[in-house]
């Protein structure tokens, strides 16, 4: 999923916090760009662990594997699993 970004809001940071002022959004910015690409790689990586970890600690293990992984995916992805929809 991709957050909606306000088109005009801090354009030149690429960052659309709203309640952080522009020169911090720029400096966060800054002290992301100076990463290489194999380190911002591997934070988005960390982070869809994290998300996915905290997704699956909250379903449960009650069901069984098929529901849970059903109620998972409905969680993460904000839609029902491609395998559940109705022809």
């Amino acid at each position: 999923m991709v957050s909606r970004i306000e088109p005009d809001r801090y354009a030149d940071t690429g960052f659309a916090v709203k309640d952080t002022a522009p020169e911090i959004n720029a400096m966060i910015f800054a002290a992301m760009m100076r990463k290489t690409p194999q380190e911002r790689l591997l934070m988005g990586f960390d982070m869809m662990a994290t998300a996915r970890e905290m997704v699956w600690s909250g379903v449960g293990s009650q069901g069984t594997e098929a529901e849970r992984r059903s109620l998972f995916f409905r969680r993460f992805h904000g839609t029902e699993a491609p395998w559940e929809t109705k022809a």
